[in-house]
């Protein structure tokens, strides 16, 4: 539950509710969507940087097929430098893509179910790995 803790309750602390969607399903859907996405950061080891967003948006790109995780993952690269770019095209972009197919779809996992697992058992069970993320390693 310490990873929980440390990471996730504070990535969803800090997000505004939902907007432009008036329906009350689709709102639901698109908060549980946000939610499972600050989980996600939490078992790929990811940051919130701008290249660790747009690494996770290759993953959620695979697994979803959202339009909005398409855009993301085209054009939010566009304004880094030259460093950055090199490193997603080199090692993060391959493992977006190879853990978005390997892994189980993560809108499926009940996380709040997963609270007292061992961060690395979850891992290992929905087969998702810890990302790249650091332009030295």
């Amino acid at each position: 539950k310490q990873w929980y803790q440390r990471r996730v309750r504070g990535l969803s602390a800090q997000r505004a509710s939902t907007k432009f969607v008036e329906d009350e399903e689709l709102a639901y859907v698109m908060t549980r969507y946000r939610e499972n996405h600050d989980f996600l950061h939490t078992l790929t080891g990811l940051g919130v940087t701008v290249p660790e967003e747009i690494c996770l948006k290759w993953y959620e790109m695979v697994q979803t097929e959202l339009p909005m995780c398409y855009l993301s993952a085209a054009f939010g690269p566009i304004p880094l430098p030259l460093s950055e770019k090199q490193f997603l095209l080199s090692k993060q972009i391959p493992w977006g893509l190879a853990c978005g197919r390997a892994s189980a779809f993560f809108m499926n996992i009940y996380f709040e179910r997963e609270l007292e697992h061992d961060i690395n058992d979850m891992r290992r069970r929905y087969k998702i790995s810890v990302a790249p993320n650091n332009i030295s390693t």
